[in-house]
């Protein structure tokens, strides 16, 4: 029976509102147990009823609820569903931001995917652009090919019909071509001139009558390559080397003397020598006076005093005439007249000035002075004339062979 009441005490605070509202049928029914337990003879009965009685007197009230404890295994349970929470949500964050990391790299490589292929389409179109002009230019190079081909053949029939005297036409004209280039490249007259006079020899070989018009051409060129006067520039040159070579020879004044003024110190030579023996002693001193007085010369000299030269400016005056000869040696090739005999001018002064006049200095004087007055330019005539009359005989024939192949 308390186990009961124990139980019901629960029950009664679970259901508050209940109790509140029938608080009399409680107490009825404690009576009733109460006086059953009296009528029964059971002694334990009867004190368990008065407990019952004692504790029913000491029942708490139903109105005031018990005080409810969170047990500590609930605590947990909660802290580790929150940090479980907290886990997923960093979790789920830190996977949300390598999503973020990831798209930004696959949108970056589809870009460059992107340019690397709109880059390959543009090379593809330059290509594309490149092989069709290439066609284009080889198809007229084809184009071109075949217009040679043509004239070739052309050609080819033509020399297949050709005489003898065909072939030394053709021969004479590409001599005359030949004659023509080596002149103006040359500069000299004798080659042109000797392939101009085997050019004469194979007309008379063709003896054509129809080429006499071509003879006379011929005829006049060659006289004027012979008319022509010859420049020796080789000549020139080589010896204008060997005055240089020869300038370590020739010596270099000590000091800058007025020549008239040494002739004029050199003691007179004696007046007596082709004259008799003096025959008296008024005679003799005339005679002496005349020597001794010639012994001493006063001259003014116009010309300041140079100084003399060091052994650096003598290597310098050496050096500034092996300068001007190469300059004229240059000037010569070019056939630049002036520069030429301007150079030479200042070598025949540098030696006059600096060098002593003896016979070596002299000689090389006088070589340079017959050097400068020689022309370096070489005239070249004009011998075209031959070239334009064979070229029209060609030319000719060309036309009648290619008119009677039809007729055939």
């Amino acid at each position: 029976m308390v186990t009961e009441k124990k139980t019901a005490a629960p029950a009664a605070s679970d259901k508050t509102a209940s109790a509140k509202a029938s608080p009399s049928v409680t107490d009825k029914a404690s009576l009733d147990k109460a006086s059953l337990e009296k009528a029964s003879p059971n002694k334990p009965a009867a004190k368990s009823a008065k407990a019952s009685e004692k504790g029913a007197g000491k029942q708490t009230p139903v109105n005031t609820p018990p005080k409810k404890s969170l047990p500590w295994f609930k605590i947990i349970l909660l802290l580790l569903l929150i940090a479980a929470l907290a886990a997923s949500a960093w979790f789920g964050w830190m996977q949300w931001q390598q999503r973020t990391i990831l798209e930004d790299q696959i949108q970056r490589g589809l870009a460059t995917l992107d340019a690397k292929v709109e880059r390959q389409q543009q090379a593809m179109s330059n290509a594309g652009q490149g092989q069709s002009r290439e066609i284009d230019q080889l198809q007229k190079q084809l184009y071109s090919l075949r217009l040679v081909t043509n004239r070739q053949a052309e050609q080819i029939l033509i020399l297949g019909s050709a005489t003898r005297g065909d072939w030394l036409l053709a021969e004479a004209a590409y001599l005359v071509r030949l004659a023509n280039q080596r002149l103006q490249v040359e500069r000299s007259v004798d080659n042109p001139l000797a392939i101009l006079e085997t050019v004469d020899n194979i007309f008379v070989q063709l003896n054509d009558p129809e080429l006499l018009a071509v003879r006379n051409a011929l005829a006049v060129d060659i006289a004027a390559l012979r008319m022509t006067e010859k420049v020796d520039r080789e000549g020139i040159y080589l010896e204008l080397q060997a005055i240089s070579s020869a300038l370590e020879t020739l010596a270099i004044l000590e000091s800058h003397a007025d020549p008239e003024a040494l002739l004029a110190a050199q003691p007179a030579q004696a007046v007596g020598s082709a004259k008799q023996a003096p025959s008296s002693l008024a005679e003799t001193l005339e005679r002496f006076t005349e020597k001794f007085g010639n012994l001493i010369v006063l001259q003014k000299r116009e010309q300041p005093i140079e100084p003399l030269l060091s052994g650096a400016e003598q290597t310098m005056v050496r050096q500034n005439l092996y300068l001007l000869l190469e300059q004229a040696q240059s000037a010569l090739l070019r056939e630049e007249q002036s520069i030429y005999s301007s150079n030479l001018s200042k070598a025949e002064m540098l030696l006059r000035r600096y060098f002593q006049l003896n016979s070596e200095s002299e000689a090389t004087i006088a070589r340079l002075q017959s050097l400068t007055d020689q022309s370096v330019s070489q005239t070249v005539p004009d011998i075209s004339g031959s070239q334009s009359a064979i070229q029209t005989a060609l030319n000719l024939r060309q036309n009648s062979s290619a008119d009677e192949g039809p007729e055939q």
